[in-house]
């Protein structure tokens, strides 16, 4: 079986949640700011702001222009007949191997960013855990969740 990779879509997807995430963050520090000098807070409240706002840049930097790029390239999927393997991470890779016959629900969800890419995320549940597929093309998801119903189905009646 073959590799597959998320749609490359994605990375715009996860920069947008990384843009919406700072902007809060950003939020949070102008609100500490302004309350410091509006109140006259001591003056290590404006150093540690300062210390807030360069960690949130430094977060802003990572997650925009170095991260997606790398979890794009090091996630990927693969169908064998009995089982799923997942492999994901950006500094720590780790590969997950999802037996088939351990599996009791997939499911496909496309919240308003993945709508907006024509992406679907794909989750798949065990007993143990949940796991996901981030972002596939909404056929290819589809597509996805019926093989892996049908590859259930078929180890299902060779185990009886």
């Amino acid at each position: 079986m073959e590799k597959k990779h998320l749609d490359r879509e994605v990375v715009a997807v996860w920069r947008q949640r990384s843009i919406m995430t700072n902007l809060i963050f950003w939020l949070i520090i102008a609100t500490i700011f302004i309350c410091a000098a509006f109140f006259d807070w001591p003056a290590f409240i404006h150093m540690v702001t300062g210390v807030l706002a360069a960690l949130v840049l430094l977060h802003l930097i990572l997650s925009i222009f170095i991260v997606p790029p790398i979890r794009y390239r090091t996630f990927y999927y693969m169908i064998r007949q009995k089982d799923l393997l997942i492999q994901e991470g950006v500094f720590v890779v780790k590969q997950i191997v999802i037996p088939l016959s351990r599996v009791q629900n997939v499911e496909t969800e496309q919240g308003p960013l993945l709508r907006k890419h024509r992406l679907t995320s794909v989750s798949i549940t065990t007993a143990a855990d949940t796991r996901h597929i981030p972002a596939l093309n909404e056929n290819e998801a589809a597509a996805l969740r019926d093989q892996i119903s049908e590859l259930i189905k078929e180890n299902t009646a060779h185990e009886i």
